[in-house]
């Protein structure tokens, strides 16, 4: 099959884990903490079978595999908080900030050089996050509410995550980081069960359901990235980058606008318009 099928599916998976991601914390889960650990414990499940048939073994290295894991657990903290409080038209542009918290974090620890065509595209991500954000109100304060906050914390963590990621692919191989990561990610979130544990007895197949549908998206999604990435990196992460998270949500709110968010055409266009400014940026300063 074609790299660029492979691609356009992990585009829709990625927008449908979205989707159901902010569907379960609106109406199925409201703890949040529960919702985090279940959606953690699945993709550990789904990753699972994956490295057992392709031979994993146990990891000669561990230190950047740790650390990898630690901003794993962070990243998904906020990932999971973002959809309590954060519409899927906001949350999914903030995502590319984490194209520039990998270079900066690059230029701080690595020492590596900023070019000017990075940091002008990396201004313009930052100015159009003020944009992305904006409600009916028109107030681009509304950028500087701990909401936003939280989406940009996922963001830093998911750089943090996928350059550690790296260096234990490089230390110990590729199906050891991607079963000992998830593992050792749980093994962290399990010092958050006694914030939900009288919970986890009144679990029900509609919130087991729920959650390990975004999982299994999120684990197909994967495994579609990487298989078209492995043919064309730059073509692949164009079509994957489409928000189409946004595009399903904004298709719901004409006919339920109660189902999921509900804003102005002029909100959803200018929401849109920041959200391609900050993709092409992000795609600029990656290529």
């Amino acid at each position: 099959m074609s790299y660029v099928i492979y691609a356009w599916l992990a585009a829709i998976l990625y927008g449908l884990t979205n989707v159901i991601g902010k569907l379960t914390s609106k109406y199925t889960i409201k703890n949040f903490w529960l919702f985090n650990f279940l959606f953690a414990l699945f993709s550990l499940i789904f990753t699972i079978p994956l490295a057992i048939k392709n031979n994993v073994g146990i990891p000669i290295s561990w230190e950047n595999l740790i650390l990898s894991a630690v901003f794993n657990a962070l990243f998904l903290i906020f990932y999971i908080l973002s959809f309590y409080h954060l519409d899927v038209t906001v949350m999914s542009p903030l995502f590319n900030f984490r194209t520039v918290f990998a270079v900066l974090l690059s230029f701080i620890i690595l020492r590596e050089v900023l070019t000017f065509n990075q940091i002008v595209f990396i201004i313009l991500i930052i100015f159009a996050g003020f944009f992305v954000s904006l409600d009916e109100k028109f107030n681009l304060k509304s950028f500087f509410r701990k909401s936003v906050l939280y989406g940009l914390l996922m963001a830093l963590f998911l750089a943090l995550t996928g350059i550690y990621i790296n260096k234990a692919v490089a230390d110990t191989g590729y199906w050891e980081t991607n079963l000992f990561n998830p593992l050792i990610t749980q093994i962290i979130l399990l010092f958050t069960l006694p914030l939900f544990y009288k919970e986890v007895f009144k679990i029900n197949i509609k919130q087991i359901g729920s959650v390990g549908i975004a999982a299994l998206c999120i684990a197909l999604g994967n495994i579609s990235a990487n298989l078209a990435y492995a043919s064309n990196v730059s073509i692949s992460t164009s079509i994957i980058s489409l928000p189409f998270s946004m595009f399903i949500v904004f298709l719901v709110s004409l006919f339920k606008p109660d189902l999921l968010e509900k804003h102005s055409l002029k909100v959803y266009a200018i929401r849109f318009a920041a959200a391609f400014i900050m993709i092409f940026s992000a795609l600029r300063i990656s290529g």
